[in-house]
């Protein structure tokens, strides 16, 4: 015969045993005592935080034979059947299983009759959001006008799927996830029980891989019993969640604090290479990086629930970032567990999140700085380049200037002579000096930076398709169904032939993966919009303009004219 399941076994008979969800058991305890039971409940929360075990009690306190403060007691004969599951007015069903309007008929029938042996008849109704619309509307009327001997408590997980009108008609209450505290105290408390010595940190890394799951701690737990001989160390833990040593993501945390890629692609490998589940070690890293976030942006510790080296280790770390880092870092390896779960490539996008968290950031940031160094400087402030004499200004002007301007190392200056007073004229006569000292070159290179060209974007369409594809498949396949046809300074505009693939390609994940494939393939930061209206395709004469800033005796004399009206602004 096969043995009890732990976290059946452990199943809090009492409001007392129950673990965390303070606020649903005082409110239900309060309603107990004072007769204000209601006539439908609606539980809502994540799974394993205690939804059906709160039915259950329920249940048991509105036929509980005991005083109204001790219920429900456990020890009556109502309690004890209800707990043995053999209480024939407690009905609990799988909405899963039972969705269609037949069986929401059947309760309705059932629920007319008086209870067999207990006060109130008891209707627990799980996984409600599974049931079929036609047999939500078929309880509507039952669940808000009941017989007066009839509970109904429903339990969900989606709450979002059950309708308004059920909702209405419910009194709610919130599950939230339960603390890594309180999850490690509870099992703790069952190993003793159990007689199973847990070595220091086991219970808490539990906790921390049931993301606040009471029953999904007790599961892992429960599994490590089983193939331990009596005590349960923390490399059994992270052999069973195929989780790394701690050691190896706090090495790896260094490594991006101390910008050190081999050293950070070294810790990769090794986790790698222990066989270690690539997916919890990305989780992991995540949560490191969101403790490391709070520290730095807050530096208050008391949220923080790590061992004090970890705690002097964060410091240090903290210390040698930034919160604008941290928050790069995270928005990057935190889309990294879809990834690693489709990739064949094994570590690779962990690789390729390292690199590009490390050394992307250099090549991003420095484009900027160069087009704000390229771009005209007002009237006031010395010319970055040397002023263009008359002399260069003509035929052979184009011959001496430089192919393309560099930024970051300025022509020296010719000593000049001292400079005459400065006389109060109108703002319109400093443009020709402006217009003299910019070279066309210069303004080319604002004016190219400021938007993209469609037909770069065509002709770099097949590409931006395969790079989506590297990183997700399902997404770069949805990007055959649409074409680039116009661009609105750094926005591209995208046609959809259907209207799935707009709402696939507006979705928060598919829009990051897309966006950070135009940027690596364009050379710059851009954005994407889709439509289905064919009228928003680029003007011929908008085409006819992107066509002539490519021709370069146009281009010249677009910059010149650009750089008059740029000066009038300025001294505006």
């Amino acid at each position: 015969m096969a043995s009890q399941a732990l976290y059946r076994k452990w199943r809090s008979q009492t409001f007392s045993e129950l673990v965390g969800q303070e606020h649903v058991v005082q409110t239900l305890q309060n309603a107990i005592q004072t007769g204000r039971i209601g006539h439908a409940y609606l539980f809502t929360g994540p799974r394993g935080v205690g939804k059906t075990t709160m039915a259950r009690l329920l249940a048991k306190a509105v036929n509980c034979e005991a005083p109204l403060e001790q219920r429900p007691c456990d020890q009556c004969d109502m309690c004890r059947a209800i707990a043995e599951g053999r209480a024939v007015d407690v009905i609990e069903m799988d909405a899963a299983s039972h969705t269609s309007v037949e069986d929401a008929r059947e309760i309705i029938e059932r629920v007319q009759f008086r209870p067999t042996s207990a006060r109130t008849k008891v209707y627990v109704i799980d996984e409600t959001h599974m049931l079929s619309t036609a047999a939500f509307n078929a309880l509507l009327k039952t669940l808000e006008e009941p017989p007066a001997h009839a509970l109904f408590i429903l339990a969900t997980t989606e709450f979002h799927k059950v309708p308004a009108t059920i909702l209405s008609r419910c009194q709610r209450f919130v599950f939230t996830r339960h603390s890594i505290n309180n999850i490690a105290g509870h099992l703790e408390h069952i190993a003793q029980a159990e007689g199973i010595v847990l070595q220091a940190g086991v219970a808490e890394r539990i906790a921390r891989a049931a993301t606040g799951a009471m029953r999904d701690a007790i599961s892992i737990l429960d599994q490590l019993i089983a193939g331990s001989d009596g005590t349960i160390t923390l490399a059994q833990v992270q052999g069973l969640l195929g989780a790394t040593d701690t050691s190896k993501v706090g090495a790896l945390v260094s490594a991006l604090t101390d910008g050190d890629v081999q050293a950070a692609l070294r810790v990769v490998n090794e986790a790698a290479d222990d066989g270690a589940d690539l997916r919890q070690f990305a989780r992991d890293l995540v949560e490191r990086l969101r403790a490391l976030l709070l520290l730095s942006a807050s530096n208050d510790t008391s949220t923080l629930d790590v061992p004090d080296e970890t705690l002097h280790e964060m410091q240090q770390q903290a210390a040698q970032t930034n919160v604008g880092q941290l928050v790069a870092w995270l928005k990057l390896f935190s889309n990294l567990d879809y990834q690693l779960k489709n990739s064949p490539y094994g570590q690779l996008p962990i690789e390729l999140a390292v690199v590009e968290a490390l050394l992307a950031p250099a090549t991003t940031v420095a484009a900027p700085v160069s087009r704000a160094a390229a771009a005209p400087q007002p009237v006031a402030a010395p010319p970055r380049r040397v002023p263009a004499t008359p002399a260069a200004t003509g035929a052979k002007g184009a011959e001496a200037r430089p192919a393309k301007m560099e930024p970051m190392a300025p022509v020296p200056q010719p000593p000049a002579a001292a400079p005459e007073p400065a006389q109060e004229e109108p703002a319109v006569a400093a443009v020709p000096e402006l217009v003299s000292a910019v070279t066309p070159d210069e303004v080319i290179e604002v004016v190219d930076d400021a938007a993209f060209l469609l037909e770069d974007i065509l002709d770099q369409w097949e590409q931006i398709k395969d790079d989506v594809r590297a990183i997700n498949l399902p997404v770069g396949a949805v990007l055959d169904w649409v074409t680039p046809i116009n661009v609105e300074e750094r926005t591209i505009v995208l046609l959809a032939k259907k209207e799935w693939s707009k709402q696939r390609l507006e979705a928060q994940r598919e829009r990051r993966i897309i966006e950070r494939a135009l940027t690596q393939v364009l050379g710059g930061q851009c954005s994407f919009r889709v439509t289905m209206d064919e009228r928003e395709e680029m003007p011929d004469i908008n085409k006819q303009i992107q066509h002539m800033r490519k021709d370069e005796h146009i281009r010249a004399a677009i910059n010149v004219f650009g750089a008059s009206i740029i000066a009038i602004e300025k001294t505006e």
